[in-house]
């Protein structure tokens, strides 16, 4: 296991490395991301993010999923890479069969549910408009229970395999004697 996350860990220190350079070069977005709790990493903002991600993934939202996860990892204090990761459940391979899956659905619970059938569908607007109603009710009955689903089962995983984020080591020379931190950066 070891080894396996020392090879992973190897090849994204490059991009982590980009990813911190850019938020640097943007103190105001880095601010605006880490008090919304978009960059924190602990197993309820982590699974918060997989709810995020999964509900936006399953939505027909393409085009604006970014900004939809982002919105949802504000609100809900989710992490925001999790979300992104997760999302891609929803991906040009998968879209079409995801959204035809959605569209059927969404036409068989009009048909049962007692949802008021509006005028008879005439012109090509209203077929659209059925269309358009029908995927979103479908990918409404998968995506929430989905969200629901992937939060607690993550939990769960993390738990059950007694998962541990690593913790900070402090550098002893920046703590003064009282066990509080000194200002300034620690010296060498």
């Amino acid at each position: 296991m070891r080894w396996i996350r020392f090879h992973f860990l190897k090849g994204s220190r490059q991009h982590r490395s980009r990813i911190r350079a850019w938020l640097q070069a943007h103190p105001r977005i880095s601010g605006l991301l880490e008090r919304g709790g978009c960059l924190h990493v602990d197993e309820f903002a982590l699974a918060r993010g997989i709810a995020v991600g999964l509900f936006v993934g399953f939505t027909p939202t393409v085009g604006i999923q970014t900004f939809m996860m982002l919105a949802g990892s504000l609100a809900f204090r989710a992490n925001f890479i999790a979300a992104f990761v997760v999302s891609n459940v929803s991906n040009p391979f998968t879209m079409a069969p995801l959204y035809y899956g959605f569209n059927r659905l969404g036409e068989w619970l009009m048909q049962r549910l007692p949802i008021s059938a509006g005028p008879a569908v005439d012109t090509l607007g209203d077929e659209i408009a059925h269309e358009t109603l029908a995927m979103v009710l479908g990918s409404l009955v998968v995506a929430i229970p989905a969200a629901a689903v992937g939060y607690f089962l993550f939990l769960w995983l993390w738990r059950k395999f007694g998962l541990r984020l690593p913790v900070l080591r402090l550098n002893p020379r920046s703590v003064s004697g009282d066990g509080s931190r000194r200002a300034g950066p620690p010296e060498n």
